[in-house]
C-alpha cells in the first residue's frame, strides 16, 4: 500500500495525508473536495512547505496546486496582474518581465507559491511598503460547498478581506489578483555596524530608507545592515565584488552556515567564539541588480523561526531585553538575528494591520541544544504587544490572539459561516482559531 508522506522544509512537521490530490483545473478540484466530504476528511492545501507551524498538517487530503500556475491577466493601466494560485514566488520574475512589472516588495526567500504566503502573511521591510497580502486586490476562491467565488473590495468584500491572509481556512484558493509596480533595479548596500549604533538608529532610519534590515549574530559587537535603494528600470547592472559576495551569502546563508551551525550544536560551548568568528567575516559590499535578485537569497540550511511584529515604539525596550538575554543566560544559538519593518495596512489577520511594524525574526537550528531559547523570547515580544507571524512558530491560541487582531472575532464568523462542518480545518487550525 502507498503511503503519501509531507514534510515541510525545516522537517518539524511530518503527515500521512490519506491522499496528496493535484488539481488541474477548477472542475477536477471540486470534485477533490466533494469526494473529501463524503469520506468525512480534512482538506488542507500546501505550496512549498515553507512554514514551521503545522497549518497543512493532515490525515485527510493534502491539495498540490501545483497545475494552478501561471498569468491569466495583465491590466496595462493599473498593472494587477491575476496570478494562478499556485505559481511560485521564484517564477514571478519570468511571468513579469514581458510586461516590465514587478512586484512591489519580497522577502528574502522565493520558494513559496502566490497562495501560501499571502495566507500565512509573507513580507519584507520597508515602511514604505506592505506585506504581500495587502498587495492583493481580488481571489478566486472554492467554498467548502463547491462554489467557485470572486471576492474584491467591491464584490463579496468580507471574503475578500478575511482571504487575502486566510491560513488556508476560507477555502482553496485558485486564483489571486495583485497590485504590481513596473520594472525596477535596486541598488543594494551592505555594509557592517556596530550593534549599538544600528539598534538605536534603526526605526529613524527605515522612515527614510526604501528597504532597511539588519542580522546580528547573538553576542557580537557588529551587525551586518542591508540597504536597497530603487532605481528606474532601465539603470544598468554592477556586480557585487565577488569574494565578498561568496563570503556573506555562504557564512549568513548556506555552506559556511551549515558547518558552523553543525560544529555549535555538537559543541554548545563553541557557540559564542562561532558566532564571533562568523561576524568578523563578514564585509561590506555594493551591487545594482534587479529587483527579485536584490531581494532575495538562497536558504539551503535547514532551520526553524519565529518572528514577532511589534509597534515600532516598543522596538527599543525589545532589542536591549534580547541582547540582555544573552548577557544573562550565554550564547547558545548560532544562528543570526533579523530585523525588518513593514507598512501598516488593512488585512483582517495581517502582522501589520492597523500600525507600522517592527519585525524580529529568531532563527534556531534544527540540530542545536537551546531548547529555551524561543520560549525567553516569546515572553519578550508578547509582553511588548508582538503579533506571531503566521507561518512560524509560537504558542498564542484563539483567546490572545482576538486581543492582538480587532478582526479576529468577525474572521472566526465568517469562517464558522462558510464551513459549518470544517472541510477546511485541522486539529491545529481548531486551537488556533477557537474553531
Amino acid at each position: 500500500m502507498l503511503v503519501s508522506t509531507f514534510k515541510n522544509f525545516a522537517r518539524t512537521v511530518h503527515a500521512h495525508p490519506a491522499a496528496i490530490n493535484r488539481p488541474r483545473s477548477v472542475t477536477e478540484l471540486s470534485q477533490y473536495l466533494q469526494q473529501a466530504a463524503a469520506r468525512h476528511q480534512s482538506v488542507r492545501t500546501v505550496g512549498a512547505g515553507h512554514s514551521f507551524t503545522p497549518l497543512v498538517h493532515t490525515d485527510g487530503v493534502l491539495l498540490n496546486l501545483d497545475g494552478f500556475q501561471g498569468i491569466e491577466e495583465v491590466d496595462a493601466f493599473t498593472h494587477e496582474v491575476l496570478f494562478r494560485a499556485g505559481t511560485r514566488l521564484w517564477q514571478v520574475p519570468a511571468l513579469l518581465k514581458p510586461f516590465h512589472l514587478a512586484l512591489e516588495n519580497m522577502g528574502d526567500i522565493d520558494r513559496q507559491s502566490i497562495a501560501g504566503a499571502i495566507s500565512t502573511g509573507t513580507h519584507g521591510t520597508g515602511l514604505k511598503f506592505t506585506g504581500l497580502s495587502a498587495a492583493v486586490t481580488g481571489v478566486q476562491i472554492m467554498l467548502a460547498d463547491g462554489s467557485h467565488v470572486r471576492a474584491s473590495s467591491q464584490e463579496n468584500p468580507e471574503l475578500f478581506e478575511a482571504s487575502r491572509l486566510g491560513l488556508g481556512a476560507l477555502g482553496v484558493l485558485t486564483h489571486v489578483r495583485m497590485r504590481c509596480v513596473p520594472h525596477f533595479m535596486i541598488h543594494a548596500a551592505e555594509s557592517i555596524e556596530p550593534i549599538g549604533q544600528i539598534a538605536e538608529s534603526f526605526i529613524d532610519r527605515a522612515r527614510h530608507e526604501d528597504h532597511l534590515e539588519f542580522f546580528w549574530f547573538p553576542g557580537t559587537s557588529k551587525a551586518q545592515v542591508k540597504i536597497n535603494t530603487r532605481l528606474d528600470g532601465q539603470s544598468p547592472a554592477k556586480k557585487p565584488n565577488p569574494v565578498a559576495q561568496w563570503l556573506n551569502d555562504e557564512l549568513l546563508s548556506n555552506g559556511a552556515l551549515q558547518l558552523l551551525s553543525s560544529v555549535s550544536a555538537a559543541v554548545p560551548g563553541s557557540t559564542a567564539k562561532l558566532n564571533a568568528v562568523a561576524c568578523a567575516a563578514l564585509s561590506g559590499r555594493s551591487s545594482i541588480a534587479p529587483w527579485n535578485e536584490a531581494f532575495t537569497s538562497p536558504r539551503r540550511v535547514r532551520f526553524t523561526e519565529m518572528e514577532y511584529a511589534l509597534p515600532l515604539d516598543a522596538f527599543a525596550e525589545a532589542f536591549t531585553r534580547v541582547r540582555g538575554y544573552f548577557e544573562r543566560n550565554g550564547v547558545e544559538v548560532f544562528f543570526p538575528i533579523e530585523v525588518r519593518t513593514a507598512a501598516a495596512d488593512s488585512t483582517w489577520l495581517g502582522t501589520a494591520t492597523g500600525r507600522d511594524s517592527v519585525y524580529i525574526a529568531v532563527h534556531r537550528y534544527i540540530r542545536d541544544q537551546a531548547p529555551g531559547y524561543f520560549a525567553a523570547m516569546e515572553e519578550i515580544f508578547r509582553s511588548l504587544g508582538g503579533r506571531p507571524h503566521w507561518g512560524k512558530e509560537h504558542s498564542l491560541q484563539a483567546a490572545e490572539l482576538a486581543r492582538l487582531y480587532p478582526k479576529f472575532s468577525d474572521f472566526a464568523r465568517l469562517r464558522e459561516t462558510l464551513d459549518p462542518q470544517g472541510l477546511f480545518l485541522n486539529p491545529y487550525l481548531r486551537e488556533l482559531l477557537g474553531a
